[in-house]
């Protein structure tokens, strides 16, 4: 586990804020002060001392000049929330969730910095926050991995393209941070990431009982045709071409869409049996598959399984927020889908009853029941197991990418690679062959049982 970063404080007596820091050689600690605690100001020179030192190996940097404050001219922050805004109208919400991402790291370290100082030197300190995370950080910000990291720092030179362009600042800026070079595999201490693979039907199959109708006829879609869950979300029923024996979809957002490519996805029997049930009774321009509707049905359920009087307790609808703070949408998201997901495979491979929620006793009532304990009562009885419940999550938990990658290797293996490409939307075989099929290898067995 990563040892946690020195703590931002403040001395007793003093108004500054300071940070101690070791060096790794000599083991000689040093003082850095700050400026006036509890500012923007040192807060941000504290990252910033900070990312100086992991760059160095952990040896000692020289003392900061003086506390950051405003600057002449345009700053990081300055160019970050320009284009935030105008991402927000430009991007999807989940690339635009990932951009906020890599705007958070920057602005910690180099937010007053003036924008035309941003140089290759100070990308790489931003580089490294990324693949070293941030232990101490409120919740604690795990390491990236390494293509993750390319990737964001491609997007934080893009916002420094986008500056240049609306001429906030000059256009060597940006041709600075290009030359950074990436980070490569087996070249760097950033961990790589785990591949992806398909999941097996009985994996999926088992979290059936667990998941909505709603949520199951999306997994069963992806399984039958290889799309991504982001293309059927808002399938509709004026969307499908219902003309042919094999029903086709053309959905207009789609991940290479600004690319200028096109994207079908084909419905055979299977998968036309799946949607049948969707289709009826429903506004030719609504979503088939609503988490609303969802709701709905889960609480008839509920209701019918009520075993206390109508007379007694609470009237159906009478203990519902007037005001809630979240409610279903018409259209699942990629979240939503995940966690809908995730939540059934909690309860199709429930943990060892000693790492599993437990019931306690209620308090504050007349009559002695028993409630389920809230995740912070878990977390603190289980103390230092709390890791054991998460390996065991990690490991019994999959994917919807994953069901995307089985539909691959499915169709390649039955039709081949271009029948595979076709259906996966690549432009490429080489995408199909590298990333989503996985290869039969029961064929280079048998060539080898004939052969050698």
């Amino acid at each position: 586990m990563p040892k946690k970063h020195p703590s931002y404080r403040q001395r007793k007596g003093y108004t500054q804020a300071l940070v101690t820091l070791t060096d790794s050689l000599t083991k000689q600690r040093r003082d850095y002060w700050l400026g006036e605690y509890n500012t923007p100001q040192s807060r941000e020179l504290y990252h910033q001392v900070l990312a100086e030192w992991e760059a160095n190996g952990r040896r000692l940097p020289e003392p900061p000049n003086a506390p950051a404050g405003p600057a002449d001219g345009v700053t990081v922050v300055e160019v970050m929330s320009r284009y935030w805004r105008w991402a927000q109208g430009t991007y999807s919400a989940s690339e635009v969730n990932t951009i906020a991402q890599v705007i958070k790291i920057t602005r910690q370290l180099f937010g007053s910095t003036p924008a035309e100082a941003f140089g290759p030197k100070r990308l790489r300190m931003v580089r490294d926050a990324m693949v070293s995370g941030d232990p101490s950080a409120d919740p604690p910000r795990q390491p990236w991995a390494r293509p993750h990291v390319n990737k964001q720092v491609q997007r934080l030179c893009t916002m420094f393209r986008w500056a240049a362009g609306q001429e906030m600042i000059p256009i060597t800026v940006y041709q600075g941070l290009k030359a950074v070079e990436t980070l490569r595999r087996g070249r760097t201490v950033a961990r790589e990431p785990k591949r992806i693979g398909p999941v097996s039907d009985e994996r999926v199959n088992a979290i059936k009982p667990h998941v909505s109708r709603q949520v199951w006829a999306l997994i069963e879609l992806q399984r039958l045709t290889g799309a991504r869950g982001g293309e059927i979300f808002k399938l509709r029923r004026k969307d499908i071409d219902t003309t042919g024996d094999v029903w086709t979809f053309t959905p207009n957002e789609h991940k290479t869409a600004h690319h200028g490519k096109t994207r079908t996805i084909y419905f055979g029997p299977k998968a036309q049996a799946v949607i049948q049930p969707f289709l009826l009774a429903r506004p030719v321009d609504a979503c088939l598959f609503s988490p609303s509707e969802a709701d709905a049905e889960r609480r008839a359920e509920l209701h019918e399984q009520r075993a206390t009087p109508l007379s007694c307790g609470n009237k159906p609808g009478s203990n519902r927020s007037d005001e809630p703070v979240h409610t279903p949408g018409d259209h699942y998201t990629r979240d939503s889908y995940h966690r809908a997901i995730q939540r059934g495979c909690d309860l199709a491979f429930p943990p060892p009853k000693e790492l599993a929620r437990q019931r306690v006793e209620a308090k504050g009532r007349k009559k002695k029941s028993l409630r389920w304990e809230t995740e912070a009562e878990w977390k603190k009885r289980l103390g230092p197991r709390w890791e054991e419940l998460k390996a065991w999550r990690r490991k019994h938990r999959w994917h919807p990418h994953q069901l995307r990658h089985a539909a691959g290797t499915r169709i390649r293996r039955d039709f081949g690679l271009e029948a595979a490409q076709i259906a996966l939307g690549h432009s490429s075989a080489l995408v199909t062959d590298a990333v989503y099929a996985e290869r039969d290898m029961a064929k280079a067995v048998e060539v080898m049982r004939r052969m050698g």
